[in-house]
């Protein structure tokens, strides 16, 4: 374990290393080694390409940006966004409907929680919540979707809500909503047709996809989700735990096995070790012991 450690602690991934002290080893921000790491992060050539997307004045460049900012474990605190952050609610719209809920965790995750804008929203989503813990597919337009859940529910929209709860978790807050949507997860397997066991829901989300958006997430992702939420240990974990297990190499370090062809932050290379998805798995047993 020790040598998994040493290695996302490397100087060469500030991005890593800083959300690795934090997060990972509860490393106070007051430490000598922290507040380094922290001010190699804030110099570094990562993040000043993340904060030059702001400067292009394009909604999905903000999007993406808060959404490194919030994997890099970096706060309102700590980089200038707020202006940015306006100017992404006014231009809140419908073609960016499935990235709501993505946004609010990454902005619950900044620091805005107490955001009239995100004080009004979090209750409205949560209230679409049904019954069996899923969503709607918001694309009116699809007849299908990919998900393949009854009633059309999206799989991949439902897992933002997931992530968005354990971002509130976090911060002490438990809705009523997050019983339901546990549940569905527990009646899946995590990933799994309940009509037929053995098949996964969402190929791509069985796997380690990263970095995520609002469509892309791979297990490890989910896995985290529900660790924060103290539900990993149930039974019905198991065959997710093991699914995601068979992802790493000899050294227990865990591959990517899928990104995006431009990923909006450099996250390593397909097929290879990979120290985000690594981060996410040791993250999830954290919580998952606690």
């Amino acid at each position: 374990m020790n040598n998994i450690i040493n290695w996302l602690l490397k100087d060469d991934t500030p991005e890593v290393k800083y959300r690795a002290m934090t997060e990972l080893l509860g490393m106070s921000k007051d430490e000598l080694e922290v507040k380094k790491a922290y001010e190699n992060l804030l110099d570094s050539k990562i993040l000043s390409l993340v904060m030059d997307k702001f400067k292009l004045n394009k909604k999905w460049e903000d999007i993406n940006a808060l959404l490194a900012l919030t994997e890099f474990g970096l706060t309102r605190i700590d980089v200038p966004i707020d202006e940015y952050i306006e100017r992404i609610i006014k231009n809140m719209n419908l073609s960016m409907k499935c990235a709501k809920i993505l946004l609010l965790r990454n902005l619950v995750a900044l620091g805005y929680y107490e955001h009239p804008w995100v004080q009004e929203q979090i209750p409205l989503v949560f209230s679409t919540i049904r019954q069996d813990g899923t969503v709607r597919c918001l694309d009116k337009t699809k007849k299908t979707n990919d998900s393949k859940l009854l009633d059309m529910g999206c799989y991949r929209q439902t897992t933002t809500y997931l992530l968005l709860g354990a971002e509130l978790k976090k911060i002490g807050i438990i809705l009523p909503q997050f019983e339901p949507l546990i549940k569905f997860y527990m009646n899946h397997y995590v990933a799994f047709h309940s009509d037929a066991p053995e098949k996964v829901i969402i190929e791509d989300m069985a796997g380690t996809f990263y970095p995520i958006d609002h469509v892309h997430m791979g297990l490890q992702m989910i896995m985290y989700g529900l660790s924060v939420l103290g539900e990993a240990n149930h039974p019905n974990c198991e065959k997710a735990w093991a699914l995601l297990d068979s992802k790493k190499d000899i050294e227990s370090k865990y591959i990517l096995s899928q990104s995006f062809a431009e990923p909006y932050f450099n996250v390593g290379m397909v097929g290879q070790p990979n120290k985000w998805v690594t981060l996410y798995v040791l993250l999830s047993e954290k919580y998952r012991t606690k």
